[in-house]
């Protein structure tokens, strides 16, 4: 970070280009900097079409995620921003960033772009040009919402989803991350192994409710009709590896010896055979089928130890419960869950990588980037990049916010941040 004093110009190679004007008075940092602290993070306030323009001779090809959640042209108006342009004016202002966009990011880069089914089709259409549509990843429909309250009494279709439309800047060189998401817990697997600690041949297998009826000192009766539900996930999420269902397996798919020994487990329907596999994990047999294991489902995921599954492209699992506390900043109809930011950086980057949002809105990717240890770019026209993005994100460096994604991260505080605003010779650009 450059010595308080003399603010600093970041000017482009052409002198057509416009320039960003560092006030150093508003940069925050950490009191206490650590060995991994990151602090050229850039929260920038002006029209984002000229500060993406200005951005460019400093940061063509070295974006690696981009997250933006413009305005969904539905017409209405919200305390914050505008959200009724003609439709024409919309996808003429959408493709001008996009382009802009598509040269900052790099090779293997991700573009997210968060939008509700008023414009989505439009959307996609224009993305598909400037990205190509061999690019285009995924069209991920996002549950914000349940079909409860005044809504719910709706004629027609009560709408409960918005989507997010994902990009590789090119695909040949994009390498997601291998990312889980929470889900229910899987009542196939009935049966507990009582002995676990004994040789596989002299297991005891019980049914899972009796084995939890008994170590809560209930009668198994009254676990009927699905009570105790969460006490019962909970217990087998503490011993996954006991908790266990048996699944048909051609001999086939398995190599030697362990097609002898699913032979052998045939004729001794109840005992649990053992097949070593060297520098592989062993597999277990039992009555001619395979025994698998509860453990192979649990993941941690947003720092919880829960069931999981491979990331579909349906996110049901991220209701925005309490967001209206995230941040520390209300952001009425705007904000989005710092759960979900987290999820698409996971996806996308790694520590250290570079993350743009150029609709800013209340700072929540930039709160989660930061805490997610990967640099930032923040990008917001309107004064709450002062009243919202600001207080916002020096709380996250000072470690005192505790909220979204904070007890996922592990985020104690640290880094910091410099602000920006257009020089005054920059005009804004019509749109």
């Amino acid at each position: 970070m450059p010595a308080r004093g003399r603010p600093q110009l970041i000017e482009a190679d052409d002198a057509s280009a416009p320039a960003l004007l560092e006030d150093l008075a508003l940069g925050h940092r950490a009191a206490q900097a650590g060995p991994d602290d990151l602090f050229d993070n850039r929260l920038i306030r002006g029209d984002n079409l000229t500060v993406l323009r200005a951005l460019g001779p400093e940061f063509a090809g070295r974006v690696q995620c981009v997250y933006i959640d413009p305005p969904y042209n539905t017409g209405q108006v919200f305390a914050h921003y505008d959200d009724g342009l003609e439709h024409d004016r919309w996808l003429a202002l959408m493709r001008r960033r996009l382009l802009l966009l598509h040269r900052l990011l790099t090779d293997s880069g991700t573009l997210f772009v968060h939008i509700d089914d008023n414009e989505l089709a439009y959307l996609i259409t224009v993305a598909d040009e400037v990205f190509g549509r061999d690019n285009r990843i995924a069209v991920i429909t996002f549950k914000q919402s349940s079909v409860s309250g005044p809504k719910a009494v709706n004629a027609g279709f009560v709408s409960t989803a918005s989507f997010i439309v994902v990009y590789a800047r090119r695909r040949a060189a994009w390498r997601p991350g291998r990312v889980h998401a929470a889900t229910a817990r899987d009542p196939r697997y009935t049966r507990w192994i009582d002995n676990i600690d004994d040789p596989s041949e002299r297991w005891r297998l019980v049914p899972l409710r009796h084995a939890f009826a008994r170590a809560r000192g209930l009668d198994p009766k009254s676990l009927r009709g699905g009570a105790l539900e969460a006490e019962l996930e909970a217990f087998v999420l503490d011993s996954p590896h006991r908790v266990v269902r048996t699944a048909r397996i051609a001999a086939r798919d398995v190599g030697e010896p362990a097609r002898q020994v699913l032979a052998r487990s045939a004729a001794e329907p109840g005992v649990v055979l053992r097949a070593e596999r060297p520098g592989r994990e062993d597999m277990y047999f039992l009555g001619g089928e395979q025994l698998i294991f509860y453990s192979a489902k649990v993941r941690e995921v947003d720092g919880r130890r829960v069931t999981a599954q491979a990331l579909s492209t349906i996110w049901d699992d991220l209701l925005p419960n309490n967001l209206h506390k995230e941040g520390g900043v209300e952001f009425s109809h705007g904000k989005k869950p710092e759960l979900l930011l987290k999820r698409c950086l996971d996806v996308a980057t790694a520590p250290g990588d570079l993350v743009l949002d150029c609709f800013a809105g209340s700072g929540t990717t930039a709160a989660v980037a930061h805490k997610m240890r990967r640099r930032w770019l923040a990008v917001e026209l309107g004064p709450h990049a002062e009243t919202h993005c600001l207080p916002r994100l020096r709380a996250v460096v000072d470690g005192d916010d505790k909220s979204g994604a904070t007890a996922a991260t592990a985020w104690r505080g640290g880094g910091g941040f410099r602000f920006f605003r257009l020089a005054a010779q920059a005009e804004p650009s019509a749109g």
